[in-house]
């Protein structure tokens, strides 16, 4: 299963982690579309909230992707969350 990785800011992480977002959106653009169109269905997604070395991370499967062009948004929806890690209970809240 083939493995994308990307960042994202903590609200949203906080969010999917807890179970109450279900769908990431990504801009449709050329990168977006050539990493996605490579990745097959399903596929997990790495989403790490900033570049230090012991960010919060969480791996969540990706089942299905829906090109939105009314709004210009791809749609992840998200299946389930693999893994999750360097997480606290700051991070949590």
């Amino acid at each position: 299963m083939k493995k994308l990785t990307t960042t994202i800011r903590l609200e949203p992480l906080r969010e999917i982690v807890a179970g109450r977002k279900k769908i990431e959106y990504r801009e449709i653009k050329p990168y977006w579309t050539k990493r996605l169109q490579n990745a097959g269905r399903p596929f997990m997604l790495r989403l790490i909230n900033g570049m230090r070395p012991k960010a919060p991370e969480a791996t969540l499967i990706i089942r299905q992707v829906r090109r939105n062009r009314r709004t210009g948004y791809y749609e992840l929806h998200i299946g389930n969350v693999r893994a999750v890690r360097n997480w606290s209970r700051v991070d949590a809240q």
